[in-house]
């Protein structure tokens, strides 16, 4: 537990140098090494620096730039560390600081200020075992990139747990909630998912997986590619899917072993549906991958699976009291909408009633 503190601190001192155009050669390299090492801390440099990067024209950053400078200068003021057997260096004066360590100090304020945000993901290795763990809460995602390269944006209320892949013969991770993946191309290697109800198997490609388990149906999206889909329950049943097919498999049914078509009965469910991604007509994007983009999207769901993305969207628990309208089917894309907002969108196509007090939403007819 003493190890990981000062690793960590040296790595936000190496990005707060980075980030002011103060870091050396060796420091970067420093901080190259620890990215390959940790690469979950990858995102938290990304979204530091983009806000570092949409700081005000040249007079706002000086002027922000004071501004950090005039809010430590009273920690700077006072040693932050004590030593034993040593005199008490004098209370240094900011007009004498070196500019590296002032812009270096103007950078971790920045850190500070927004670590609560970055840390709404969570990162966590068992070393015993060699396991790192990413978990993201309600009304949050991330984006990551595993050691082999594949990088993994994580939907919300999802967990995401991997092995470091350097000496293993096949790449595998386990996912619960929901995640698109643009895998790496290894083709001595194959990139293995384990989802609670299927395994999918892969060389290349990308696709989106969603496998909450509290919902009904496990799905596949393929959006390049190909991949190889294998039910738990049914390991000599496989399923090869090509770009823009998509893979439903309904997690509570697994003792029947017929895949059919959506123009199968209606009234006789398989266990899995084989049909086809859905598009935005104005720019062709695959709906199911549109959450990557922050946006909030369904085509053709039930207002009960519609719940349930909202729920995990805004941080809320949803309660509708009528099973009428749980099966009443909706479609839209809503982008930095509130929960009001949409709500009310959604009561206009749904003629239905609705009240919200704190993160209780309740529908009713």
């Amino acid at each position: 537990m003493h190890s990981k503190a000062p690793q960590d601190e040296r790595f936000w001192l190496l990005v707060s140098l980075k980030l002011s155009c103060e870091a050396t050669p060796e420091e970067t390299h420093e901080l190259a090494s620890l990215l390959r090492d940790h690469p979950q801390w990858g995102l938290r440099m990304e979204q530091m620096a983009n806000l570092w990067r949409q700081k005000p024209a040249e007079s706002g950053k000086e002027a922000t730039f004071n501004r950090h400078l005039q809010r430590l200068s009273t920690h700077l003021a006072n040693p932050v560390l004590q030593y034993e057997q040593a005199p008490e260096p004098p209370a240094p004066k900011i007009g004498h600081l070196p500019r590296r360590l002032i812009s270096a100090a103007a950078a971790a304020a920045l850190i500070g200020a927004i670590l609560l945000i970055i840390l709404q993901t969570h990162h966590k290795t068992t070393p015993a075992e060699g396991f790192n763990t990413v978990t993201t809460r309600a009304a949050s995602r991330s984006k990551l990139q595993l050691p082999d390269g594949t990088l993994v944006w994580l939907n919300a209320d999802s967990k995401l747990t991997y092995k470091v892949f350097d000496q293993n013969p096949t790449r595998e991770v386990q996912l619960v909630g929901e995640a698109y993946f643009d895998v790496a191309k290894d083709k001595n290697r194959p990139f293995i998912l384990h989802t609670q109800t299927i395994d999918i198997r892969v060389l290349g490609t990308a696709f989106n997986v969603q496998c909450y388990g509290n919902e009904r149906n496990t799905e596949t999206s393929l959006f390049q590619g190909s991949v190889e889909v294998t039910l738990k329950d049914l390991p000599d049943k496989k399923i090869i899917l090509h770009p823009s097919e998509k893979l439903t498999v309904h997690n509570n049914e697994m003792a029947v072993s017929d895949i059919k078509t959506k123009e199968a009965d209606p009234d006789d469910e398989p266990v899995m549906t084989l049909g086809k991604v859905h598009y935005q007509q104005k720019d062709s994007t695959y709906i199911e991958s549109l959450w990557t983009k922050n946006q909030l999207a369904f085509d053709d769901r039930s207002l009960e699976e519609v719940a349930k993305q909202i729920e995990r969207w805004y941080g809320v628990h949803i309660t509708i009291t009528s099973e009428k309208l749980k099966t009443t089917r909706f479609s839209g894309v809503f982008e930095d909408e509130t929960l009001a907002q949409v709500m009310e969108a959604l009561k206009l196509i749904g003629d239905f009633h609705y009240t919200i007090h704190k993160n209780e939403v309740t529908i009713t007819p």
